[in-house]
């Protein structure tokens, strides 16, 4: 009796026409364009972005922070801003009753303990850990683009926000040619089917950003 062959996964089936070089060219033009990498060399604009962004979708919410941002560029300027004003700029995002919690009177403070003895068993302290706001949404997008260009404090986080999530997959797969998920964090080698599926996973949210 003739031997069923084995069931081919995924890893064994490769991308007809395209080499590994040529998925990488892809993949690196599918660059995830999140607003912390924007205002990565100024974490106080980072925390006042992800408030916002815990508010709304990015599609309200960044319009809205840039124009804060113009307004107030700095934590002391916007501590300093007309409610009526600010209540004006942030109406669409739902929030108008609420003055953002990251509009501190001054530049971010020397890094104290998290408040949170949950958040303290979570994440390593970071500059921004004791401040109103600093949840995981906020600690995550630090660790990531705000550590420093030679840092790999990156690969040490796995955040539960889905566009975090997207841009790690893409960072692993294009910068170090590995596997990557919240659940298990790096894996094997991304091999050209991996490679395949990640690429069709992120041009949908790149059209849905352009």
């Amino acid at each position: 009796m003739p031997q069923t062959p084995p069931r081919k996964t995924r890893s064994d089936i490769t991308t007809p026409g395209l080499t590994t070089d040529q998925l990488h060219q892809q993949l690196l033009q599918l660059k995830p364009c999140l607003i912390q990498e924007s205002v990565a060399n100024d974490p106080w604009k980072l925390l006042v972005a992800v408030t916002l962004l815990n508010k709304t979708a990015g599609k309200l919410a960044i319009p809205v922070f840039w124009s804060i941002m113009s307004a107030w560029p700095t934590a002391w300027a916007l501590s300093q801003a007309p409610e009526s004003e600010l209540v004006t700029l942030i109406r669409p995002l739902g929030t108008q009753n609420t003055h953002p919690p990251c509009a501190m009177n001054g530049p971010l403070e020397p890094w104290a303990p998290p408040i949170s003895p949950r958040k303290r068993e979570k994440y390593p302290p970071t500059p921004i850990s004791h401040l109103p706001g600093a949840g995981a949404y906020a600690l995550d997008s630090y660790r990531i683009f705000c550590s420093g260009p030679a840092s790999e404090e990156w690969k040490d986080v796995n955040p539960s926000d889905k566009e975090l999530i997207r841009y790690l997959k893409w960072k692993w797969a294009a910068m170090e040619n590995r596997r990557w998920t919240p659940e298990s964090g790096a894996g094997g080698t991304a091999d050209p089917a991996y490679l395949e599926a990640l690429v069709s996973e992120l041009e949908p949210a790149l059209q849905q950003e352009q």
